[in-house]
């Protein structure tokens, strides 16, 4: 090898090293050595890069660094990313269509490299991915505390871990997926100490303005919600019992409503308590009032952080995913 850096600080990826291939990338101090053909097969930006080879300088240094006589392709890319990236292209069985099980990091990394490097199967894949975690449709986070919250959930991440939700909504912004941001910023906002979980310096000031003023919205909502309990009881209902705990209820919210620090309007029923205390009839009501406050909270909330109307989101969803593939 020959170039400025000495061969222990370099790694090669040993399932990612073709002896016979003659296209070698490096990322960070990662190196790649795979089949200039296949690479440009499935990526339009490798294609031209490979087609149109920039111009060695005329002396070595570290960026004309060569290996067996083979220049050196330098990704500004990290190396973790790549890797998948590649093991994506090259081995048809690790990034396979969902409900296949996958690491969220991996979904991450070959989202963001196949957007930047125009692999759009691999794209639309990543994306079809993250469908579970941050949803478009109210019916897909009925009862669930956390609205991404699945223990069946093929992706495989850290359930409450809001740094999974930043990581999503950065990457989200960078390939232009607006969709998954209204989930994955409900999640950041609905923590009331997000700002210790994700680090001072993680959030614009921008941003930290936004959940904070989104979490005043998320504290009305919860109250607006459980309002239910004024409507109660059904119109069929003749219990004594009944009547003794929508009371009690009542007065209860009102104590409530001067002192909630909820902030999570998509949260599970939470009055379990009531359950077997109201007949059937007044039940019923309550869920269904409940719910119907917590679905006209979510046709509102990508609008409570500025972006589209869920309608504008999916047709952009449906757009991205429906573009027909080039490459």
């Amino acid at each position: 090898m020959s170039s400025s850096a000495s061969q222990t600080e370099l790694k090669r990826v040993e399932d990612l090293w073709f002896p016979d291939a003659t296209l070698i990338l490096r990322a960070e101090n990662s190196l790649f050595r795979v089949h200039s053909g296949i690479l440009a097969a499935r990526s339009s930006v490798f294609r031209d890069m490979i087609a149109f080879p920039q111009p060695a300088p005329p002396t070595e240094s570290e960026e004309n660094e060569t290996i067996d006589g083979h220049v050196v392709v330098r990704l500004h890319d990290l190396a973790g990313e790549v890797e998948v990236f590649l093991r994506a292209i090259f081995d048809s069985s690790f990034f396979m269509p969902p409900p296949s099980p996958v690491k969220f990091q991996v979904v991450i990394g070959v989202m963001r490299l196949a957007h930047k490097y125009d692999v759009q199967y691999l794209f639309k894949r990543a994306l079809s991915h993250l469908d579970s975690m941050f949803p478009v449709q109210f019916m897909n986070v009925l009862d669930r505390h956390s609205i991404y919250a699945n223990e069946d959930d093929h992706v495989d991440f850290q359930h409450g871990d809001i740094t999974v939700d930043f990581t999503a909504f950065r990457a989200a912004l960078e390939v232009e997926a607006s969709w998954i941001l209204p989930t994955a910023y409900y999640n950041i906002a609905r923590e009331s100490d997000f700002l210790t979980k994700l680090g001072a310096t993680c959030l614009s000031a921008q941003e930290e303005k936004l959940f904070l003023a989104a979490q005043t919205k998320f504290l009305r909502a919860v109250v607006s919600a459980y309002r239910f309990v004024k409507l109660l009881p059904s119109p069929e209902c003749d219990s004594s019992q009944c009547e003794e705990t929508i009371s009690n209820a009542r007065d209860g919210l009102e104590r409530w409503n001067d002192n909630c620090t909820d902030t999570d309007p998509l949260g599970p029923w939470v009055f379990d308590y009531v359950s077997g205390s109201l007949c059937d009839g007044c039940e019923l009501l309550a869920h269904l009032n409940y719910r119907a406050a917590q679905e006209v909270f979510w046709d509102r909330l990508p609008t409570l952080f500025g972006l589209p109307t869920w309608n504008e989101l999916k047709e952009l969803r449906r757009k991205v995913m429906e573009e027909t593939v080039t490459a």
